[in-house]
């Protein structure tokens, strides 16, 4: 018998060490696309995600963070996911809001949310990550979640302290509620990608922009160029990622558990970020002649009525904007905001 067991733990043995001289199986990796480039400070959240995910991961799987138009155009993204060109996204689904109304209502309420955290929870419990996997289903992809980007700021050339200040304004502006609500304040919005708005402005092309809050634009050098921003003022922009639902599908259990835990993190870490930088930033700013313009409630007030406005005729664009419209409202009536 002991003969036996000598040799079976032979045989063992020398398996062993076959199988441990064969090379190990290559990690599958994906490439998700961002729609910002390296200098943006939520580029850089997004990389030092990734990077901690990774480790999470333990070489199961790899993400690769790309930036902003690397292999499609950031309005191509979703189309590219279904196609395999690449594996996913991290983006502003505002993007996307030429092919359904519906991603403009559920890409950013303008003028709804007061601030990241009550857009943050219609995402995880309003019912929001419900409607964009819905709307995503007819693209083969996955939504793994929502993340918030946190309350804008504008930056401009010019003062504009009321809603009677946005006549004649140029300003640059995403398709949907955004581009709709200028129009209703009097301004000619102006659709261009992220990469061309410094060049632009420097240049007298627009006047203005939507982009980013307060510190992040500060720190892409706006301040330089445009002496007037207005802090805080009406977006709460989603933050999304999204993969190959056939890829997100082939992965076990414990990794879909990891990717959409961890999304919810970049949001905080986004939102944390700004919060201890743009005290800071602004006191800086200032003295370099700067001069931030916070809105009256009053005018505040005239703003949102006229968003109230624009998501309504977005409403009745498609079925999906409807259900984007009730849902916001619903959650926003349920947090005491309507």
């Amino acid at each position: 018998m002991n003969k036996i067991v000598k040799i079976t733990k032979l045989a063992l043995v020398g398996a062993g060490l076959c199988l441990a001289a064969l090379p190990a199986a290559a990690s599958e990796t994906w490439k998700i696309q961002s729609h910002l480039q390296t200098g943006h400070s939520v580029f850089q959240a997004e990389q030092a995600w990734v990077d901690n995910v990774n480790v999470m991961l333990g070489g199961r799987l790899t993400l690769e963070l790309l930036v902003g138009n690397a292999v499609v155009p950031s309005n191509e993204t979703i189309d590219a996911i279904g196609y395999g060109v690449i594996d996913g996204d991290i983006t502003s689904p505002a993007y996307f809001a030429g092919r359904d109304t519906g991603f403009a209502m559920l890409a950013d309420l303008i003028g709804g949310y007061n601030n990241w955290q009550q857009a943050f929870a219609w995402c995880e419990y309003g019912g929001g990550k419900e409607l964009f996997q819905e709307i995503y289903d007819d693209y083969d992809i996955h939504f793994v979640g929502c993340a918030n980007a946190g309350l804008e700021s504008l930056v401009s050339k010019k003062p504009i302290r009321s809603v009677e200040d946005f006549k004649g304004v140029k300003i640059r502006a995403p398709q949907g509620l955004a581009s709709s609500l200028f129009t209703k304040m009097g301004a000619s919005p102006v659709n261009m990608g992220m990469a061309d708005i410094f060049t632009s402005m420097e240049k007298g092309v627009i006047d203005a922009s939507d982009i980013s809050s307060y510190a992040m634009n500060s720190g892409l050098g706006f301040h330089e160029i445009a002496k007037y921003p207005i802090v805080g003022f009406h977006s709460l922009p989603v933050l999304s990622m999204s993969v190959s639902k056939k890829k997100w599908n082939a992965q076990p259990a414990d990794i879909q558990a990891i990717l959409t835990t961890a999304y919810r993190d970049l949001a905080v870490q986004i939102n944390l970020q700004e919060l201890v930088n743009v005290n800071a930033v602004m006191k800086a700013d200032v003295a370099d002649g700067v001069e931030p313009i916070y809105w009256s409630d009053a005018e505040n007030a005239k703003m949102r009525a006229l968003s109230r406005e624009a998501w309504e005729d977005a409403s009745k664009a498609t079925p999906l904007a409807k259900k984007a419209y009730d849902s916001h409202v619903a959650f926003m009536e349920r947090l005491g905001l309507l």
